[in-house]
């Protein structure tokens, strides 16, 4: 047996975390039956093609999730700038040969399946900013002048790249994700109320001269939704009305009258938790936060636990990812937040999201695998 919270099956010398990997399958589960809800026709209960097209994803994600398991950390250590250099590559081909849907340039096309470069950013800004700070330790903490450089060296191309997508979602996400790990790592409380400071004089600036006119009114519909009901609010209403309607137990599967009917724009990518508010309620909507906090609770045992340094800063990044997946998505559907197209992981449809969370967890199962106190492999 391991550490409290961990249940341990020893497979080849290996540990499996299996709490990880239950609540995982939990969420995809959970994920398949909501998007089966959220695709399905006003009449008739045929399963929709992305249904079919989304088990896919998950079923070649879980492959990948075991490959990586089994991979040890080591590895990402070793390959981490290099695997960082091609997704910026890819970051830079989407502004070249991508084309534009609806006023932006995300996916490239690869035969039949379009893959999302900004999802894989995100686990290549972890890598990289994990290996970087894993051999520089500063027991006085980090100051604003030392965060500086690996600023400019792993955060600006990839928020710059992300940014003139414009995908202004993605480009705040990679921000909070070095933000994190530059907490995890040690954050002088100096440096941290500059920052807050900065942060707090940039926003009005940057809404005022940054955004574009579709960004800032975004911004302006979080405060105001209900000054356009039947336009950029319509949105942000509806997800709402859908989630109250839901009350304390839900309507039932297939049941929400706004799901169903389509009242909800985009529901089955950011606004599926509306769907699975409307139809489990209350109760429902409890139970799937508890899978996320529990899912979040145990990657960070698993970065406490690791062997070294990079291992528990790659944990912890990878849980930062997660939890700003959660945080930015609900805050945005329960009008906390501007809606910013963030998805909600392993509910929310599309199989650039699917495949990177995966490869993850599997990352986080590989250093819980190989923690502290286990046997080497």
């Amino acid at each position: 047996m391991g550490d409290a919270g961990n249940i341990e099956v020893r497979t080849g010398g290996r540990h499996w975390d299996w709490p990880m990997l239950l609540t995982t399958m939990a969420l995809l589960v959970i994920g398949l039956a909501t998007l089966a809800a959220a695709t399905a026709a006003p009449i008739g209960d045929e399963i929709s093609a992305r249904v079919v097209k989304q088990a896919l994803f998950m079923g070649v994600g879980l492959v990948v999730m075991v490959v990586f398991a089994f991979v040890d950390a080591r590895v990402f250590e070793q390959v981490a700038y290099v695997v960082y250099g091609v997704v910026l590559v890819l970051l830079l081909a989407v502004l070249l040969f991508a084309p534009e849907v609806n006023g932006s340039q995300r996916w490239l096309p690869l035969g039949g399946f379009r893959l999302q470069p900004s999802e894989l950013a995100k686990i290549a800004l972890v890598l990289a900013a994990a290996r970087w700070f894993s051999t520089r330790p500063r027991e006085d903490g980090w100051g604003l002048k030392e965060l500086v450089q690996p600023a400019a060296m792993f955060l600006l191309p990839m928020a710059a790249l992300t940014f003139m997508e414009p995908d202004l979602g993605t480009t705040l996400f990679l921000c909070f994700i070095f933000a994190g790990i530059s907490f995890v790592v040690g954050l002088r409380w100096r440096t941290m109320a500059i920052l807050v400071v900065i942060g707090t004089i940039a926003a009005p600036l940057a809404y005022q001269f940054v955004l574009t006119d579709y960004q800032r009114g975004r911004v302006d519909t979080l405060f105001a939704p209900e000054q356009a009901p039947k336009g950029k609010g319509y949105q942000a209403i509806q997800g709402r009305w859908a989630i109250g309607s839901g009350e304390v137990w839900g309507k039932g599967w297939r049941q929400g009258t706004q799901g169903r009917l389509k009242f909800l724009p985009e529901q089955h990518t950011d606004f599926i938790f509306s769907v699975y508010a409307e139809e489990r309620g209350f109760v429902g909507s409890m139970v799937l936060l508890f899978l996320y906090f529990g899912q979040m609770l145990l990657g960070l045992l698993v970065a406490w636990n690791a062997r070294d340094r990079f291992s528990s800063l790659l944990a912890a990044g990878i849980v930062t990812v997660l939890f700003c997946h959660v945080c930015i998505n609900l805050g945005g559907v329960l009008g906390l937040l501007p809606i910013t197209g963030v998805t909600l992981p392993l509910l929310s449809y599309g199989g650039s999201s699917i495949l990177t969370t995966l490869v993850g967890i599997g990352m986080l199962l590989s250093v819980s695998m190989r923690r502290m106190g286990s046997e080497r492999l």
